[in-house]
């Protein structure tokens, strides 16, 4: 196992494959672990950096997040690549990782190349929104399926992480609530926008990348019609090819 260490916390990083640079970014609750699956094949076409953000996974853990959590961890994943020696990276993030992907360009145009963002909830977060995802999480939390994922992702003490993570989304929507610091439509890279019409955790997701799509000059959108949240996953086949044509 890889690690290296950011504002004094332990990391977690993992590099597969050769060719052209790609960090998978996983979204909130969640880890790199959720790419596993996807890692044999992605590593076949691109040189694949997965890495755990802050308090997730098996990165180190702490006493709270900080509550610019998805820009804190823009920095961590450019001091990372630095690390590494990488430049002309391409970026996929998927539900809150889509977010921090987009704070990444935003922050370092000229690191990366091109950018995947799939399934995340707009350009900012109500607080009325995060109440509903802490009840959703609140309900999940007793289901055996949800429990075992975040037992995976996490380990034992995956029940802190959630309410980490809980804690800060309702913090953030308080007292943030934008996740962007910079307009959208300053990203001149290429960047695909994906989703799923029937995503079961993101309200009105079609009508909310399409405000997205239509800010980022260079990008395009693909809405599948089936699958649920992220379209990464339920959607797995196409959404592989998308990612080869668009990076090819």
């Amino acid at each position: 196992m890889s690690y290296f260490k950011y504002e004094n916390i332990n990391i977690y990083y993992r590099v597969s494959g050769e060719g052209r640079p790609l960090v998978i970014i996983h979204g909130d609750t969640a880890s790199s672990k959720m790419f596993i699956p996807e890692l044999k094949f992605y590593s076949k076409n691109f040189k694949v950096i997965l890495v755990d953000l802050v308090g997730q996974g098996k990165s180190q853990r702490v006493d709270k997040l900080p509550l610019n959590y998805w820009d804190f961890n823009v920095s961590l994943i450019i001091e990372l690549c630095n690390r590494i020696g990488i430049n002309d990276i391409n970026l996929l993030g998927t539900s809150g990782g889509a977010i921090v992907a987009l704070n990444a360009v935003l922050k370092q145009p000229n690191l990366f190349n091109r950018i995947i963002v799939d399934s995340f909830m707009g350009e900012n977060l109500s607080y009325e929104f995060s109440k509903k995802i802490a009840d959703d999480r609140k309900i999940a939390k007793n289901k055996l399926g949800s429990k075992l994922f975040w037992f995976i992702m996490h380990g034992f003490d995956w029940k802190n992480v959630i309410d980490q993570n809980t804690n800060l989304i309702i913090d953030f929507s308080r007292n943030i609530g934008d996740f962007f610091d910079y307009e959208l439509s300053n990203i001149e890279n290429k960047v695909l926008i994906t989703g799923s019409s029937k995503d079961d955790l993101i309200p009105n997701v079609q009508s909310t990348l399409k405000a997205i799509n239509l800010k980022i000059k260079n990008s395009e959108l693909v809405i599948f019609e089936n699958g649920n949240h992220p379209a990464m996953f339920s959607n797995k086949e196409k959404f592989r090819n998308l990612v080869l044509e668009f990076l090819s």
